[in-house]
């Protein structure tokens, strides 16, 4: 059974209206099917007959404390088999020290990642902002793959691909 750890940029917050309509959008809600099950914190769901989603989950309240949170997702990326990243613009520094956490533990990592054009983004022959903690994985983890993409949509498409080709 692989426990599957998503790591990226949440882009809604529970404060604002509407965030839920955000969050149908969130590449974790379309592996998961619904948005509702990643507004709310479980032990694991079920994706296919082999694959367990672990986290995140998107469970930030007004009483939860930041250590709280931290403190939950490093335990499931310390129980996750594999552990799967989508950077789609410059690196949120919770992503990336979710990332550098499953590189040192020798996690599967597989880095979703959006290609910039040569001209955008010109640091790396990765073209995008996020190279550092990609080749950073890389170095520390032979167990990182790399998959290139030049839109969400494809990413998103790929990461379902991926996980419903482990059934």
């Amino acid at each position: 059974m692989r426990k599957i750890y998503c790591g990226g940029s949440f882009k809604f917050d529970y404060i604002y209206e509407n965030y839920k309509i955000k969050a149908e959008k969130d590449y974790r809600s379309v592996l998961l099917g619904c948005e509702e099950l990643l507004l709310k914190h479980s032990e694991g769901i079920r994706i296919n007959g082999n694959v367990e989603y672990i986290g995140p989950f998107y469970f930030e309240t007004d009483g939860m404390q930041d250590g709280d949170i931290v403190r939950t997702e490093w335990k499931m990326v310390q129980s996750c088999t594999d552990a799967v990243f989508l950077f789609d613009e410059a690196s949120c520094p919770g992503t990336v020290c979710e990332l550098t956490a499953a590189s040192m533990l020798g996690k599967r990592v597989h880095i979703f990642y959006i290609r910039k054009s040569e001209g955008e983004e010109t640091e790396s022959t990765l073209h995008t902002p996020c190279w550092y903690p990609i080749i950073h994985s890389i170095a520390v983890n032979k167990h990182t793959c790399i998959y290139e993409y030049k839109s969400i949509d494809d990413a998103v498409a790929g990461i379902c691909d991926m996980v419903k080709k482990w059934e």
